[in-house]
C-alpha cells in the first residue's frame, strides 16, 4: 500500500500564504532546504493537489522544458491528481481531475503498490485527508519567522493527534518535522 505524504511550508505561527512568501519563505533559502524539497519531490510516484495549488503551480512549472531547478521534469512527467468540484480541465501533462467519490477514489489510489503520493500545499485537501484518516505523513517545514497575519494552515476547527517521527534541522534555522497519525 502506498503512502500519502503531505509537505507544508509555513512560518513559525502557521502562515502558509503563497502571496506572502517573499516575507516568510524566501529569506530562509539555503542549499539544504532546496535539497530537502527536491528529495521530497523525487521520492514520489504520483502527486495530489487541491485546485488552488494546482492552478498556482501549473503555469509556472509546465513552462520548463530543461529540468530547471532539478525538479521540473519530475513535476511535469509524474501523474498528477487534482481534487476539485469546479475544474473542468486539467491541462498540466499527466493530470487527472478527481471530482466524484473523492474519498473512495483516494482510498483506491492508496491501495495500489506504485510508490508514495505527494501532496504539496493544498491546505483544504490536507485537512480533509487528516480528518478522513488518509494522510500517512505530514511534513511541516517551519521557517523561523512570525508573520502575524495571512492564510493559516491550522484552522480553528482542526483537531487531530499526531506523533513526531523525525526532525531535520536545516540551515538558517529552518526545521522539517515529520508527523504520523498517533496510534
Amino acid at each position: 500500500m502506498r503512502k500519502i505524504i503531505a509537505t507544508e511550508w509555513m512560518s513559525l505561527d502557521g502562515i502558509f500564504d503563497a502571496t506572502l512568501m517573499a516575507e516568510w519563505f524566501n529569506p530562509y533559502h539555503s542549499d539544504s532546504r532546496a535539497a530537502l524539497i527536491s528529495e521530497n519531490i523525487h521520492n514520489c510516484s504520483a502527486m495530489l493537489y487541491g485546485r488552488n495549488t494546482y492552478q498556482m503551480l501549473y503555469p509556472y512549472w509546465s513552462a520548463f522544458k530543461n529540468n530547471e531547478m532539478g525538479v521540473a521534469d519530475k513535476l511535469n512527467k509524474t501523474p498528477k491528481y487534482v481534487v476539485s468540484g469546479t475544474m473542468e480541465e486539467a491541462a498540466w501533462e499527466n493530470s487527472t481531475i478527481i471530482n466524484e467519490d473523492i474519498i473512495e477514489t483516494l482510498k483506491a489510489l492508496k491501495a495500489s503498490d506504485e510508490g508514495n503520493i505527494l501532496v504539496q500545499g493544498s491546505g483544504t485537501l490536507v485537512r480533509s485527508l487528516l480528518a478522513a484518516g488518509l494522510l500517512d505523513e505530514l511534513k511541516v517545514m517551519i521557517q523561523p519567522h512570525i508573520m502575524g497575519n495571512g492564510l493559516r494552515f491550522f484552522t480553528d476547527d482542526m483537531s487531530t493527534s499526531l506523533q513526531c517521527k523525525q526532525v531535520k534541522e536545516l540551515d538558517k534555522g529552518v526545521v522539517e518535522i515529520t508527523y504520523v497519525p498517533a496510534v
